[in-house]
């Protein structure tokens, strides 16, 4: 049976393997982040041609956006997404000495943490997100991430050791366990971040909410804003855009000083607070297309 479009990252496997990515981790230890880059841009061109849905996502991405869908510019777009991954060891083990990271309004967020006020951070498969939790960590914040982890459980468990001094815990979304998401609650009382990612929908259509994004329709979940919601605190779109050859611009926008879903009115409240982060994740977008990291069928036209 074929998966729902806006549930296909999650049956899709972990791309590539342990050992794969050892070789990688080794290199980088080895020899340096220009080697490991140069051994990415080689395995790169063998998913070009080897991973048929990344492939066709990232050129009906690009056409989207009027730009070449080329097998070159799939490969640029496959290398920019290696890099930002490859980068995840070094922001998770604090080497980050190579790369020139620039802040973009982060002065809101640290007011908050000053006076002991928690906020909602949510951000999207756009650049890095481990450049947000390394500097909740620069900034000794406690950060609660709140995500998915099924198809990249053993990967992140792999990074994650790499970091175990770390200000920043990992909630698991698990529909058996739904108290879990109190842990959130509890974290914005304390005065802590929270973190979670909006722009993958969960293929269920009573927990998602279609909305325009570059030209057409797609999917996002429900689920962060129903959190945005019971939280009653302030949201910030957050993203670390990457650019070649080792440049992280983090930014840090207000999105919402609180969500609101009044009663009768959900879904409309629903539609247009998804609507709002779209549109601030399609400008971002934009202005770097070669950090959209969503390798498979995003929009219901697709």
């Amino acid at each position: 049976m074929q998966q729902p479009a806006g549930n296909q990252w999650r049956a899709s496997p972990e791309v590539g393997s342990l050992l794969g990515l050892r070789v990688v981790l080794a290199t980088v230890m080895l020899f340096g982040r220009t080697a490991a880059s140069a051994v990415l841009w080689w395995v790169c061109w063998y998913f070009v041609f080897a991973a048929r849905i990344a492939r066709r996502a990232s050129a009906d991405f690009l056409r989207r956006l009027g730009l070449p869908a080329t097998r070159g510019a799939v490969h640029r777009h496959l290398w920019s997404f290696a890099r930002v991954a490859l980068d995840r060891l070094l922001f998770l083990s604090g080497r980050t000495a190579g790369l020139t990271i620039e802040l973009h309004g982060h002065e809101l967020v640290m007011e908050l943490v000053a006076q002991r006020k928690g906020a909602l951070l949510v951000g999207a498969h756009l650049g890095s997100f481990e450049a947000m939790r390394c500097l909740a960590g620069a900034y000794e914040t406690p950060l609660l991430v709140i995500a998915d982890f099924a198809n990249a459980r053993r990967i992140n468990a792999l990074l994650q050791g790499f970091s175990p001094g770390a200000k920043v815990r990992l909630l698991e979304l698990d529909d058996a366990k739904p108290m879990a998401l109190l842990e959130a609650k509890y974290a914005v009382e304390r005065g802590e971040l929270v973190a979670i990612l909006a722009d993958r929908a969960t293929g269920r259509p009573e927990r998602d909410v279609t909305i325009s994004f570059l030209g057409a329709r797609a999917a996002l979940p429900s689920g962060p804003w129903v959190l945005a919601h019971l939280l009653e605190c302030p949201v910030f779109f957050v993203s670390a855009l990457f650019t070649a050859p080792a440049r992280y611009d983090v930014y840090c926008e207000p999105l919402f000083s609180r969500v609101e879903l009044p009663r009768g009115q959900r879904a409309e409240a629903l539609a247009q607070t998804a609507q709002r982060y779209a549109a601030h994740l399609e400008a971002k977008t934009r202005l770097c297309p070669l950090n959209w990291f969503n390798f498979y069928p995003f929009w219901e036209d697709s």
